[in-house]
């Protein structure tokens, strides 16, 4: 009976151990990279998209229809040539002057919408709420490193993966320099967001993103260029931060 008993323990203590030891080992490695990426404003989409929308659900993926018993005004505002314009509607459907409004509005200028409306929940005294958000169109071109994608890259492997030892990242940490590129393509707003703790390292991909040669710059369709955020990544990208930055991997 006694080693009946130690079997049991023993089986169940390896059940234990064993799911632990394999994820120790698979946590245990990662992949070192280094990225450049746009840091895309909080709600923006292109010109096409816009034309395509319309519900606020269309412009909004956070938005929710659900939320809503029962709308009491939805406006929409934007500068159209320098001057504020608005329109309502009744529901989340945009209506034509919505529309207008929204295709002419300034370039590069942010168009909001404020929606009023009561709340679907259960609650005795259901006040009215409102909901303001804004968004701006992307330009037709990006903000883009002068030549070629792999020329982005070889400039990172020899100015920033050469001179850093591998062991200064380590797992789930993640290293990010936000920069931005101005309207006439040059780098500019170079900071540290989130630090590698080694001030050598972090002097270095500094560096690295001062001396870059300038950038083509982002443009709209009518030639107007507007400036861009960026960030250079280094270190595990598996890290939450990169839950921070509102970038679009690849």
């Amino acid at each position: 009976m006694k080693n009946i008993c130690y079997q049991l323990i023993i089986l169940l203590f390896i059940i234990l151990i064993f799911p632990h030891l394999g994820a120790s080992q698979d946590n245990s490695t990662f992949e070192l990279r280094y990225e450049v990426n746009r840091i895309y404003p909080p709600l923006s989409l292109t010109k096409e998209k816009l034309n395509e929308a319309c519900t606020i659900a269309d412009i909004n993926k956070y938005y929710k229809p659900s939320w809503v018993k029962e709308y009491i005004s939805v406006e929409v505002l934007a500068y159209c040539e320098g001057k504020i314009r608005s329109a309502v509607s009744k529901n989340d459907t945009f209506n034509q002057a919505q529309k207008d409004i929204m295709n002419s509005s300034d370039t590069g200028t942010n168009i909001s919408v404020n929606v009023q409306y009561i709340p679907n929940n259960t609650l005795k005294y259901n006040d009215a709420k409102e909901i303001a958000f804004s968004f701006i169109i992307e330009p037709e071109k990006q903000a883009a490193y002068s030549g070629e994608k792999a020329q982005l890259e070889r400039y990172l492997e020899e100015n920033v993966a050469d001179k850093i030892a591998d062991t200064v990242f380590n797992i789930y940490n993640l290293t990010a320099v936000k920069f931005s590129i101005d309207e006439a393509g040059q780098i500019m707003d170079v900071h540290i967001f989130e630090s590698s703790k080694n001030k050598e390292t972090d002097e270095l991909l500094l560096e690295a993103i001062h001396n870059m040669p300038n950038w083509t710059p982002a443009e709209y369709a009518n030639g107007m260029n507007v400036k861009q955020e960026f960030v250079l990544t280094a270190g595990d990208h598996r890290s939450c931060v990169i839950n921070l930055l509102n970038i679009h991997r690849d």
